[in-house]
């Protein structure tokens, strides 16, 4: 793998790589990869006034020097992928393509994330293999402080992720390790998602704007977290378009979560980890609200003990571990990871909810942000929360024409008198 020469400060000569190798979540998604799951995910941030391209360039170039991270490209080794240094120049231009679109191309060298803009939105799109939704945060937060600071002539503030490049290239699940290989816990097999798909790998795209505050009390009202809250909703939502027949397999969301909340790490890479969150009405009986929400409330609850957590980032780096997958060659992991995760995919998941959170920018730049919106390539279904103010944002991305889930999630949304401001990107096929 590549190296250069640096010279220390005593004169010293010493070997510098430019090469780090992919962390132990990233080591999947280049196998998982294909044209209907391109594991690239959006983050929006909506401004009050267009946007202004050339600012932006500027604002980009400097946040690149903030984050290095984010000039690798992947490469392939003869057993693992790895990310690279480059010298290349992202190119900001209007939006183009449809959302969530393939970013790397194994056929040219590429930079593993694309900034785009659109009258008043910012656009970051990123091939999950570089970071997650927390990392891809930080990156997006200081571009648009930057940006704005530029436009407005004024001082750039504080942020309040300022973590050195070392910190930002960690990766945390080495880290967190026990170094203790975990075999999974076999689980009963999910129901599926099924309808007509959208021609040419397309996904439409419904974001709902809700309160904040409103959200919260309902989900404090039921004595639970506002996860557990919209995980339930989505589960009710899916369940009322299943067939009686189709109900005898358990309706599963992954919930992703958050490892930097339990292990404390300032990695810009990906940490995260995965609660399934299963519901089973056949068997239960009980199909009201609260007795759902009662459900799904204890499995988040037993999902995120840190033990557990735990065991999880074992399961993820168990691979590197293992002589026989370390001395396989990269072709032959690409298939094997390959299968894994779609048999994964879709035979033990039914949809995805991933909540990012309430999204924290400097008092200066509030003024001048509507809003923020996360979306993900899928290839079944999957809602994406994030929160800015008062501004809750609740994406679907779906490759199925068919949004009658979506309709039923916000209207028990609106039954709890919590308004919905409802978008959607325009598909002919609909």
């Amino acid at each position: 793998m590549p190296s250069e020469l640096m010279t220390t400060k005593g004169g010293d000569t010493v070997l510098k790589t430019n090469w780090i190798r992919l962390d132990n979540a990233a080591k999947i998604f280049p196998a998982a990869t294909r044209r209907s799951d391109t594991q690239v995910f959006r983050i929006i941030c909506e401004l009050w006034s267009p946007v202004r391209p050339e600012v932006l360039c500027t604002a980009l170039e400097e946040t690149l020097e903030d984050f290095p991270l984010f000039r690798n490209v992947m490469k392939r080794g003869m057993f693992w992928y790895y990310l690279e240094s480059s010298d290349l120049k992202p190119v900001v231009a209007e939006e183009c393509h449809p959302p969530c679109s393939a970013i790397y191309d194994k056929n040219r060298k590429t930079l593993l994330f694309d900034v785009s803009y659109y009258n008043c939105r910012i656009n970051l799109e990123v091939f999950h293999v570089l970071t997650d939704g927390t990392g891809a945060m930080h990156f997006m937060s200081t571009l648009v402080t930057k940006y704005i600071s530029q436009l407005e002539s004024i001082e750039e503030p504080q942020r309040s992720y300022d973590a050195s490049h070392a910190q930002m290239s960690d990766d945390s699940f080495l880290t967190y390790t026990s170094g203790k290989i975990k075999h999974r816990t076999a689980t009963e097999n999910a129901c599926q998602l099924r309808g007509q798909r959208y021609t040419e790998n397309r996904l439409k795209l419904i974001d709902g704007i809700v309160s904040a505050v409103k959200v919260r009390a309902a989900a404090k009202q039921y004595g639970t977290t506002v996860t557990a809250f919209l995980c339930t909703c989505m589960l009710n939502a899916i369940n009322e378009t299943l067939t009686v027949r189709a109900r005898r397999k358990p309706v599963v969301i992954s919930v992703p979560v958050n490892l930097r909340n339990v292990f404390p790490s300032e990695s810009a890479r990906n940490f995260f980890g995965v609660i399934l969150v299963p519901y089973k009405y056949s068997d239960a009986g009980l199909t009201n609200f609260e007795d759902v929400l009662a459900a799904v409330s204890g499995a988040i609850k037993r999902g995120i003990d840190p033990q557990k957590l735990s065991r999880s980032i074992d399961a993820f780096t168990s691979m590197e571990r293992n002589i026989i997958a370390r001395i396989s060659p990269l072709p032959l992991k690409n298939i094997v990871m390959r299968v894994a995760y779609l048999l994964s995919r879709r035979r033990k998941v039914t949809a995805t909810l991933s909540n990012i959170g309430i999204i924290q920018m400097p008092a200066e730049m509030e003024p001048h942000i509507k809003a923020f919106r996360l979306f993900s390539g899928t290839d079944t279904l999957q809602a994406c929360i994030c929160s800015f103010g008062d501004c809750m944002s609740i994406g679907f991305s779906s490759p199925f024409i068919n949004s009658d889930i979506q309709r039923r999630f916000f209207r028990k949304l609106r039954e709890m008198e919590i308004d919905v401001e409802l978008t959607t990107n325009t598909i002919d096929e609909e």
